[in-house]
């Protein structure tokens, strides 16, 4: 398993946890335009992650290959996502609180950056043959 489809897994194992746990408060919590728009910004940002890691994959496999085409990262796609969220926060402030949304928004990538260096240091510690739980070769 390469490094792109493991930070996916992870990604997306995590955020997956994280809305799930704010889909509960939206029904436990009485503010819940604050909680709604958190799950909004998750999403958004869940699927960018997930988007752009799709196009880095496919960019991958046309360089492998030697095509001369160039595939572009999605960018426009990704901005529209979240232009989209931002005027569905606008247009429904009752339901959608701006200010969580913008702190959903980031979610996904603040964990691609720990997620990364636990990959690194994981790969490390597998090449001096190590594993995770100590540094005993024979566990």
């Amino acid at each position: 398993m390469n490094e792109l489809t493991w930070l996916r897994r992870i990604i997306l194992s995590l955020t997956s946890c994280i809305l799930l746990i704010s889909i509960l408060l939206w029904f436990l919590v009485p503010a819940k335009s604050l909680v709604a728009g958190f799950i909004l910004g998750g999403a958004i940002s869940l699927y960018n992650v997930l988007y752009l890691a799709r196009r880095v994959q496919i960019a991958g496999m046309l360089v492998i290959s030697g095509s001369t085409r160039r595939a572009g990262l999605g960018f426009f796609n990704r901005v529209l996502m979240i232009a989209f969220a931002i005027i569905l926060a606008y247009r429904f402030p009752q339901w959608i609180d701006f200010r969580t949304l913008m702190l959903g928004i980031p979610l996904c990538y603040a964990m691609l950056v720990p997620a990364s260096c636990f990959y690194v240091k994981k790969e490390k510690m597998l090449r001096e043959g190590r594993n995770m739980l100590g540094n005993h070769p024979e566990n």
